[in-house]
Formats: C-alpha cells, structure tokens, sequence
C-alpha cells in the first residue's frame, strides 16, 4: 500500500514524530462539533468517567512546572479538565505521567489520557503503573487499561482506536474530512513501521556517543563482577560479541549458562521497555521444554525469538542511580530469574 502524503513529507516537517500526530489530529477534532464530541465519547468510554461533549483541545500549554502535555482539554467555562499526551516510541520524560497528575490534581482535573500504537501498550501501561507507585501514589483496581490515581482517572487509548473513531464518524456526518483522517492513518502506519526518524542536532554531539557505550559496559561490568562472585561457582564463557544490533556476554552462574544482551530489535519491538535481556540455558547450553515452560508463565517480560527458538528475559535499567547500584539490581534480577527456574523444576 501506498503511503500516505503526511508520512511520505514527514521527513521533510520540522518537529518529532509526535509533535506532527498531535498536530494533525488536533486539526481533525477542530473541524467539526461531530468529530469532537466523538473524539470524547471514545475517552469517555476509555476513562469510565463524563467527558462532556463540547470540551475542546488546544496543543501543548506549559504549566507552573515546565511539563508540557501534548493535549489539553477545557471545558465550556475554561476549566482544564482533560490532558493527553502522544506517543509512538519515545520514552516518558520526567513529567510523566506524575507532573501531569499533579497538574490535574490542582486544578481538580478529571483525567490523563496516553495514546500510544498497539504493541506498546502493554509495555507502556506497565511503566505508567510502576512510576505511579514508586511516587506512593494511590492506585485502584485495573479495568482494562483504566485506573483511578489519587482521584484522577489515567487509561490508554490506541492511535488506531481514535482513528477509526473518527473515520466512522466523519462516514456518517462530515465526509469531508475524511481524506485527512485517512492522512493520519496513514502516518501512523509508517510510524509503527521502521520509519526513517530524523536527526536532531542534539543527537549528533559525542554525548550521544557517550550514552550508547553505556549499554555494552553495563553488560561487561555485570558480567565481570558476576565473575569474582565465587559462591555462584562462575566461568566466563568465550569473548565480548558484537552484532549490527546489539552486544553480549556469556558465562556460566549456578549450573546455568545465561547469555546477557544488549539487544536493539527486543528494546523496540518487545512488550517489556529495555535495551537489556538474558537467555538462560541449562549447562549444556539448551533450553529444555522444562524452562520454556517456566519462561512462557513471564508473559510480561518475555521475548521469544524467532530466529533463534530462544526465550529472552527481560532486565531493567534503575534510573537516577550510579553504575554500581544499577550492576548490583542487574545481578539481583539475574539471580532471581535463576532461583525461580530452579524453583519450579525442582520444586
């Protein structure tokens, strides 16, 4: 299929991903009462809460605190009510989601809105949930992809869920706007797709250089200490390996063969966001039908690769600490993962 003229000139725009989705599906809702009530009728739906009908939306108000939302919804007497904030595969900044909760808190706001593509949300929720907690926050119960947060409703909605909303409707009520949804769709098509990102200014600088290396010292330096760990009866297997899309290390740690990765087509595409990821096997170097199935009951932090038949784990990266605390969280998750295979094979 044929992409559409938004995402063929995408390239060419000024500004993230993000920024023109948001842009663009602004301009759609605005075109018409129709679309915009039916626009919060889909969060109405989503959050379980009233969203009225003639609350409207403009892009990116910064708050007292320098968080800047990608969409802000106010209601008929001024009163912000709504915020939502666009994602495809960029990262949550520090406002997220708790600076916008907090902003809604204040002004007695009633909900914050993720949309994101399909296969991020559950690994987007996931994260949402975590950093709400860690803030000791007041969550309720899940309804779907649906909690209260100290008062305030969060859920998430899918781009594909908002188009077809507004594609239905505008079939029946505004024709007219069709082509643009269709251009919308289109773009975030390419944007689940490996779509050419463009360059920002700040990426070019040896900084980001600097911030790559990190990866492939965390798996040495994880490595290297698992090594001097002598009550885990440890062998380093073979050197350092590098690939196109990534870097590992072996070594053998408690009678298990555990393979650590730094592994860019898991970060992307996987239902857990990490750059980091392990294999463990048995001291054969096999992963008998007895680990599979115990691999296959961490249905959120797996990844199976085709390629290989191997399940991957996954392993997360402490923000906000030095590399000794975040090698020393690494190592804790590795044995922790080990314990519980050997847990449920020999009971």
């Amino acid at each position: 299929m044929a992409e559409s003229l938004l995402a063929h000139l995408y390239t060419r725009i000024s500004g993230s991903q993000e920024d023109v989705a948001t842009v663009a599906l602004n301009y759609i809702i605005d075109l018409s009462t129709s679309l915009n009530a039916a626009f919060n009728k889909l969060l109405s739906d989503v959050l379980k809460i009233d969203i009225p009908a003639d609350v409207r939306y403009k892009d990116q108000s910064i708050g007292e605190n320098m968080e800047r939302p990608d969409m802000s919804g106010t209601d008929s007497d001024g009163k912000e009510v709504i915020l939502c904030e666009m994602k495809f595969y960029a990262g949550l900044t520090d406002n997220q989601p708790n600076g916008y909760l907090d902003r809604l808190i204040k002004e007695d706001g009633k909900a914050l809105v993720f949309v994101c593509p399909k296969a991020r949300q559950i690994s987007l929720w996931s994260k949402l949930k975590d950093l709400c907690e860690e803030k000791g926050r007041e969550l309720s119960d899940e309804d779907g992809f649906r909690i209260t947060v100290d008062g305030v409703a969060m859920a998430i909605v899918t781009w594909a869920e908002i188009i077809e909303t507004l594609r239905l409707t505008a079939a029946s009520v505004d024709v007219t706007a069709l082509p643009d949804i269709a251009q919308l769709s289109g773009f975030c098509n390419m944007m689940d797709q490996d779509a050419f990102i463009p360059f920002t200014p700040e990426e070019l600088g040896g900084e980001t250089a600097r911030k790559e290396d990190r990866y492939a010292n965390i798996v040495d330096a994880v490595t290297d200490k698992l090594d001097t760990m002598k009550q885990l009866d440890p062998c380093k297997k073979g050197k350092q390996n590098a690939w196109r899309e990534g870097y590992w290390r072996n070594i053998n740690v408690k009678g298990h063969r555990i393979e650590i990765y730094y592994h860019r087509p898991a970060w992307k595409a996987s239902i857990a966001e990490t750059p980091l990821w392990i294999s463990i096997f048995d001291e054969n170097g096999k992963q008998s039908s007895e680990y599979k199935k115990y691999f296959d009951t961490l249905k959120n932090n797996i990844r199976f690769n085709h390629y290989t038949g191997r399940r991957m784990l996954a392993l997360y990266i402490k923000p906000y600490v030095p590399q000794d605390d975040v090698v020393d969280d690494l190592i804790s998750q590795i044995l922790s993962y080990i314990d519980d295979l050997d847990e449920a094979i020999n009971g």
